[in-house]
């Protein structure tokens, strides 16, 4: 073991992993940056977050003025299963994206956000901090629950699989073809001929 490496403990599975380890290579599990630099303050209104509680009993960030959302990576996985989404009754309508992009800040460290398409295919565009959460702006949460309770995450696997068996006999086809260069360049070799004669 090299000297000076500083290690910590994986909260998942107990193992010792490198202290900059975002992400356990034993259990693939997420380690949280434990700093939390700012107060819980929204990225668009800079008003201070109050607490919203569901039905369910969960507990979201809800900023008092333009009514985002901020969810914890585990609360955005809860808020977004399958089960949860179930419940919803209106169908799934995709909207124009939002025209000029903008680009926010992390509630809990201030660094900013990815902008993704939730599933590649819904339309709903929600601002990511890999370490932290999502922010999700006035209506966003129900759009996404709308989209999986009509199937839209099965509907964007199914996309997924079927480009991967695209590419996947486009290099096959390839392959064939460099097989088959590699077994004429092969047979026309002069040495080939030179020393196991025209038989």
């Amino acid at each position: 073991m090299r000297q000076g490496r500083q290690t910590k403990e994986c909260p998942h599975c107990r193992k010792t992993i490198n202290a900059n380890s975002r992400i356990c290579p034993l259990c693939a599990g997420r380690i949280r940056d434990p700093q939390i630099l700012q107060s819980a303050t929204c990225p668009r209104c800079t008003v201070t977050l109050g607490t919203h509680v569901t039905p369910d009993g969960e507990q979201y960030d809800l900023c008092p003025q333009c009514h985002g959302l901020w969810l914890d990576r585990d609360e955005f996985h809860r808020a977004t299963r399958t089960k949860t989404a179930d419940r919803q009754t209106e169908e799934y309508v995709r909207g124009p994206l939002r025209d000029p992009p903008t680009y926010i800040s992390c509630v809990r460290c201030g660094t900013t956000m990815n902008r993704k398409n939730f599933g590649r295919i819904s339309g709903v565009i929600v601002d990511e901090c890999g370490d932290h959460g999502i922010w999700l702006d006035a209506g966003e949460l129900q759009k996404i629950q709308h989209f999986i309770a009509d199937g839209g995450l099965e509907t964007a696997q199914d996309r997924e699989v079927e480009q991967i068996r695209t590419e996947l006999r486009e290099v096959a086809a390839k392959l064939s073809q460099v097989s088959f260069t590699q077994k004429l360049i092969h047979f026309w070799n002069p040495k080939r001929w030179l020393f196991t004669g025209f038989r």
